[in-house]
């Protein structure tokens, strides 16, 4: 089901193979942003149509920011800004401006590596999480700087990620105490609204929403893909319901962690990123009374796959790329 169209090395010489971290669309769906060991966050341009060959081109390389690894990148929804984490602590702002992406602020805070930055549906807010255990808010003013509107530290362990709902001010986050914990905001401060201990045997990597946000998927060290659904879809809103675990699927014949969970917002179809280098599609089963995860098809990477991500465009939600300890971004098309 998934045949690869391209493959693209992030540092761009096939002898350079800097492991590759991340890679995020941007909400259009024709711009990409990489990051990874060689401290440099990548800009590509996503060139062709869906009837031609597509590929990327690298259009600007940012490598003045971060003094260690570039872990995650992000777009805010309007496109007008990119994060980058680093393992250097911080937390670096680029805005765009004649299509061109610079270092416009530098957010710094926390303790020890920064694990991941995302911003949510409004780009009101900025999320950020840690190895020192915490998960800051930071607040978008009316003059586009940010400033800590919360921290809070509700995991024992290293938070690897986190990731907004689609919708809602609701925040999730996954960490290596085998938890995933639930945030909204109460018009005044970010509060702990669902706590969910023993998620995972072991770390919690990923988690993806839906597109309606109903649902939520998370994968671990176990490599187990989990399914969760809100309990009160008619009655609440997302940031008041709570949360309830409906299937799982244990991965066979491997022993690695899966490290990443992406949801197909146009076709509903869930992709995962493993240790074992290997690529897994899924498709949610509904024809019963309890849903099933069923598998459908892999790829794969000569080295571990940290990251996978559909193109949030419906013109091109065939689309997925993927990041590697091999140093190579890979583009995959969803046959059907």
């Amino acid at each position: 089901m998934l045949r690869q169209i391209g493959e693209f090395y992030h540092q761009g010489e096939k002898d350079d193979t800097s492991r590759v971290w991340m890679t995020c669309w941007h909400h259009g769906g024709r711009i990409l942003a990489s990051c990874g060991d060689d401290k440099a966050v990548r800009v590509w341009s996503l060139v062709g149509e869906p009837d031609s060959k597509l590929h990327l081109e690298c259009r600007t390389t940012l490598d003045d920011s971060h003094t260690r690894a570039a872990r995650s990148v992000a777009f805010s929804n309007d496109g007008k800004f990119l994060v980058s984490a680093s393992f250097d602590a911080s937390v670096v702002i680029y805005q765009q401006d004649d299509g061109e992406f610079a270092e416009v602020n530098k957010l710094e805070g926390h303790e020890s590596e920064v694990k991941c930055a995302v911003f949510s549906k409004s780009d009101e807010f900025l999320a950020t999480c840690s190895r020192d255990k915490s998960v800051w808010f930071w607040q978008q003013d009316e003059d586009e700087d940010f400033s800590v509107s919360s921290i809070l530290q509700p995991h024992t362990q290293d938070v690897k990620q986190v990731v907004w709902h689609p919708t809602e001010d609701l925040l999730v986050s996954c960490s290596y105490d085998s938890s995933i914990r639930f945030y909204r905001y109460d018009g005044e401060d970010w509060v702990t609204q669902q706590k969910i201990d023993g998620c995972h045997v072991g770390t919690v990597w990923s988690a993806a929403f839906d597109a309606d946000g109903h649902r939520l998927v998370t994968v671990g060290e176990d490599h187990v893909i989990q399914l969760f659904v809100r309990e009160n879809i008619d009655s609440k809103s997302a940031d008041q319901d709570t949360w309830k675990a409906v299937a799982r699927h244990e991965v066979e014949n491997t022993r690695w962690p899966l490290y990443s969970v992406a949801w197909n917002p146009t076709n509903g179809l869930i992709a995962t990123g493993g240790g074992d280098s290997k690529i897994r599609l899924f498709k949610i089963s509904t024809s019963s009374d309890t849903p099933i995860i069923e598998p459908l098809g892999v790829g794969r990477h000569e080295l571990d796959v940290n990251h996978v991500t559909w193109n949030p465009n419906p013109k091109f939600s065939n689309l997925l790329t993927s990041a590697s300890d091999d140093g190579t971004i890979k583009l995959w098309e969803l046959e059907i």
